[in-house]
């Protein structure tokens, strides 16, 4: 399993956000993985994480699928989400994201799931356009040296997932 690069100030991803979540990515190439614990700032209620900070982590695990394994980042345009279970803060949950198709590279089908010891908390799927130019390049910056280590990631495993 591939240890992912993060970026610097990304909600999802970003180790250097204090207010995030910042979910540490690897993949298989089959999917993309990452844990997450919740913190009691993310909390809707005391008991549990708010339901806009779980599609955020959905969100983000299927960005990533779509840049690793569809070799371009995304934006989602279209979602849909179902919450199953409570997550509460300070519970270790596992999270998926796969890129379910590419449509040459124009549209990304992606989905997720989060699991929590007890079984399938949140699940969710989207639709999902390539960024253009310029905000591939803002992107590029968010990354900055570690972008080679993308760019490798993104060779490495999109071959598979083109259409």
């Amino acid at each position: 399993m591939d240890t992912l690069p993060q970026t610097l100030a990304c909600f999802g991803c970003g180790h250097s956000n204090p207010g995030g979540v910042a979910l540490r990515m690897q993949t298989d190439g089959e999917a993309v993985y990452a844990n997450w614990m919740p913190k009691p700032e993310h909390a809707g209620f005391s008991h549990a994480v708010h339901g806009g900070i779980i599609t955020t982590v959905i969100d983000e695990m299927m960005a990533w699928a779509c840049g690793i394994l569809g070799g371009k980042f995304a934006y989602s345009v279209d979602m849909n989400i179902r919450f199953h279970r409570v997550i509460e803060p300070g519970m270790q949950v596992a999270c998926v994201g796969r890129l379910d198709q590419n449509r040459r590279s124009k549209l990304f089908l992606a989905s997720s799931e989060l699991n929590i010891a007890d079984g399938k908390a949140a699940s969710g799927s989207a639709k999902f356009v390539p960024m253009k130019g310029n905000q591939q390049a803002m992107l590029q910056s968010e990354f900055g040296k570690q972008w080679c280590d993308i760019e490798a990631a993104m060779l490495k495993y999109s071959g598979a997932h083109r259409a």
